[in-house]
């Protein structure tokens, strides 16, 4: 009967040895996930705030909306160098052309696919301000940044009644 109570107090022992052991363990674990976590994040952390805060050559600023509402255009720039511009002709058919753009220095050249237009057409970014010129008879455009998501359709609806 001793025999028995002597094992079975050395087994609780051991079990109290073992569960002790165990959730040391456990809390090292825990601590070091967490240093590992924070050292995983911070650098993720960190080339997010360096691409927004970084000059233009990483992020392109051209990207998004912009219209013209004196002469009925708008243009649409997307990341992966392609957009779309709109133009309500009162004299002839809408203009309505996809297109792509690449920077060049300080400047980006735009592409119509229109057969119309032969040449690239220079775009000049200054703050929310886009200018577009270009040769063969296109004219100066000036357009200002939109906030929002342009609908370029709506927006050729709009002008084509004024």
């Amino acid at each position: 009967m001793k025999k028995h109570i002597k094992n079975k107090k050395s087994h609780h022992v051991g079990l109290i040895l073992f569960l002790v052991i165990l959730i040391g363990l456990l809390c090292v674990l825990g601590f070091n996930y967490r240093q590992f976590a924070s050292k995983q994040l911070n650098p993720v952390q960190t080339s997010v705030v360096r691409k927004t805060s970084s000059s233009s050559e990483d992020s392109p600023q051209i990207i998004g909306s912009f219209r013209d509402d004196k002469d009925g255009a708008a243009i649409v720039f997307n990341e992966n160098g392609t957009g779309r511009y709109v133009y309500a002709d009162k004299e002839n058919p809408n203009t309505d052309d996809t297109l792509t753009w690449r920077k060049q220095g300080n400047k980006y050249l735009i592409t119509l696919k229109d057969n119309d237009v032969t040449s690239p057409l220079t775009g000049t970014l200054d703050d929310d301000k886009l200018i577009v010129s270009g040769t063969g008879g296109w004219n100066t455009e000036e357009f200002q940044r939109t906030d929002k998501n342009l609908n370029l359709d709506q927006f050729l609806n709009e002008m084509s009644k004024k």
